[in-house]
């Protein structure tokens, strides 16, 4: 039982880990877009789910823990180079960086 208690407090500080620097960074490229408080709200329930179901898939899968995250150095990056561009435009290279 203690065992079990160690495991799922040590998963649920990563994910609080992992989670807590992503918001700190959505929200500042959010406001660089001049976007409303229900646009960040819904990136944030985005980033959640993403995180949650990518990680259940992933363990489940390869039948060991695995924890995704997003990448803190690239939204950082992106925040310095999101002005004068639209959400959707923003949206867009978040997904096809390559175009």
């Amino acid at each position: 039982m203690i065992r079990l208690l160690s495991q799922v407090s040590a998963g649920a500080t990563a994910v609080f880990v992992g989670y807590s620097s992503a918001v700190v960074l959505i929200l500042e490229a959010a406001s660089q877009l001049d976007s409303s408080p229900a646009l960040q709200s819904a990136w944030l329930l985005a980033v959640g789910l993403a995180m949650g179901i990518s990680t259940s898939a992933l363990s489940l899968y390869y039948k060991a823990p695995v924890l995704t995250a997003w990448s803190t150095p690239g939204i950082a990056l992106l925040i310095g180079s999101l002005s004068g561009l639209t959400v959707a435009e923003a949206v867009g290279v978040l997904f096809f960086p390559l175009v």
